[in-house]
């Protein structure tokens, strides 16, 4: 049995053209994007007050949760190989089904059991897209998928707040998702793609959802 090499270089975006280190200087500095919002966020957090210990422990968790992203995002592309990809990649992950458990748990007022429940679904339904040929960003259209289905029950539940906020967050998701789509079909106009445009639109993307869960239950 041949053991995986980590090691193994990755080249799926525009700009590297290499497998050296640091082949994609643009996409690497974009992450500051991610470091920004979590330092405005974590400046909001030490002036807000909760009605509940654990709205400020969840919202911490997902503050920092940004921070990493940004930092697995930093070494994806500074190494482009397939232990960096991993450092990329589960942050983004965990943000995604975190997020949804508390939406779930707290912005449609749901038991604990039934938010667990909405993970399950959520890893099924990715699963079933990878299958359908859309595994690279099964993720990301589940995760589209599941705001924009929260923001209709929210809408249904007179949460108008809530509704409107996940709603522009898919917007901006959308908008995100199509630059880093388009990245390499860019390459011929733009030699260093659209990739950062997915980092910097993201980046304000979890620093509006945060922050919607952060105004949601403040005193």
């Amino acid at each position: 049995m041949s053991s995986i090499n980590l090691n193994t270089s990755i080249d799926i975006y525009c700009e590297r053209v290499s497998s050296d280190l640091f082949a994609e200087p643009i996409n690497f500095l974009s992450n500051i994007a991610f470091i920004i919002a979590f330092y405005i966020l974590l400046r909001k957090l030490k002036d807000v007050s909760f009605s509940d210990k654990s709205h400020k422990r969840y919202s911490t968790i997902l503050t920092y949760l940004i921070l990493l992203i940004g930092l697995g995002s930093f070494l994806f592309h500074a190494f482009g190989n397939l232990w960096s990809a991993f450092a990329d990649t589960l942050p983004i992950m965990i943000f995604i089904l975190f997020y949804l458990y508390i939406a779930v748990r707290f912005y449609l007022e749901q038991t604990n059991l039934l938010s667990v429940v909405a993970i399950i679904i959520f890893l099924s339904l990715n699963i079933l897209l990878g299958y359908a040929g859309v595994e690279e960003i099964s993720s990301y259209l589940t995760a589209l998928f599941a705001m924009l289905f929260i923001s209709a029950i929210s809408l249904m539940k007179q949460e108008l707040e809530i509704s409107r906020g996940l709603f522009i967050a898919s917007i901006i998701f959308i908008i995100s998702l199509t630059f880093r789509q388009i990245d390499a079909f860019a390459c011929s106009y733009i030699p260093f793609g659209t990739h950062l445009i997915w980092h910097i639109l993201n980046a304000i993307l979890l620093y509006s959802l945060v922050l919607l869960f952060i105004k949601r239950f403040k005193k």
